[in-house]
């Protein structure tokens, strides 16, 4: 009775892994199961461990399912940029929270007060104040935060311009992509500060995606040759079949490991434990900006943690 009531744990399991695959693009629930892909790989492991225990030939080969079915989607993840050595400048984004009152423990980590540009989102005008008030950055983008979808961005290099991509566009749940130009070394240098809609409804996942699609059309306009940066909050996993489109159209290129995307959101009501969070905050790359090399920061009171990346432009 144990070893029939296991397998039928098993074989839905698997079932519901292929059909969140096939229909993400189509459904709400499918697409947000890209948002606990380690979470199920965990699960698919230790449904082949008890398995194993009740020693049933279906429940091993069921346990052996399970755990295939939730390796599938690692298969599929994005090439990363390659690591090409060069002389670097330092991008740190992060997601501070709205929340989080306290900007001292984030401005008193070293690879923020050593990098050369800032890309934050859920920025509150005493996070604002406090930034500009450290004066460790000469230049920052406009100080409206709500024009701006409470996004900021600081840098060391000169700010040429700045624009809200399809400012225009009412199906993106009032968020838009910031597009700046930076002087960097003497090279212009487009960033996309980005921060679109967490899909916790299906509502918001559509504004998301309409999100993606002018960051894209956006995107599309630049020159073949531009060195361009897109960083940011995506709340959106590289598991999803919205992330692979956005590369794919673009011809861009992630900063995440291809095999164990590291996590960078976490709850904060389970223990702050952040190994148990997902990856959604990254750095996206052109093929004319260079990666030297990519990190993750330490805990600084947000649920989030800050991407940090070497970059060099040739």
């Amino acid at each position: 009775m144990i070893a029939v009531f296991l397998l039928l744990i098993q074989v839905a399991f698997s079932a519901a892994q292929i059909l969140s695959l096939v229909l993400a693009r189509q459904l709400w629930l499918a697409d947000l199961a890209n948002f606990i892909r380690p979470h199920l790989l965990v699960a698919g492991v230790c449904l082949l461990v008890l398995g194993l225990i009740v020693a049933s030939r279906g429940t091993r080969i069921g346990g052996v399912i399970a755990v295939g079915t939730a390796i599938l989607p690692f298969a599929w993840l994005p090439v990363p940029a390659p690591t090409l050595e060069g002389q670097a400048f330092t991008l740190v984004s992060a997601n501070v929270l709205n929340q989080n009152r306290n900007p001292a423990p984030f401005l008193a980590l070293p690879d923020v007060v050593a990098a050369d540009v800032l890309v934050l989102q859920e920025v509150t005008p005493l996070w604002q104040n406090a930034l500009v008030e450290s004066e460790l950055w000469q230049h920052e983008s406009g100080r409206d935060l709500r024009a701006n979808s409470d996004m900021k961005v600081l840098s060391r290099f000169p700010i040429l311009d700045e624009r809200l991509v399809f400012a225009d566009s009412t199906d993106t749940g009032g968020r838009h992509a910031v597009r700046l130009e930076l002087s960097v070394e003497d090279r212009r240098v487009v960033l996309y500060a980005v921060h679109p809609q967490t899909p916790r409804r299906p509502a918001m996942w559509r504004e998301r995606q309409a999100y993606l699609r002018d960051l894209v059309a956006s995107i599309e306009t630049e020159p073949a040759d531009a060195a361009v940066i897109v960083a940011g909050d995506w709340n959106t996993p590289p598991w999803s079949p919205f992330f692979t489109d956005f590369l794919v159209s673009t011809g861009y290129l992630t900063t995440e490991s291809r095999w164990w995307p590291l996590p960078t959101r976490f709850s904060t009501r389970f223990g702050n434990i952040t190994q148990a969070g997902t990856p959604i905050d990254r750095v996206v790359l052109s093929p004319n900006v260079r990666l030297v090399d990519i990190t993750i920061g330490p805990r600084f009171g947000s649920n989030h943690l800050p991407v940090i990346a070497r970059l060099s432009v040739p």
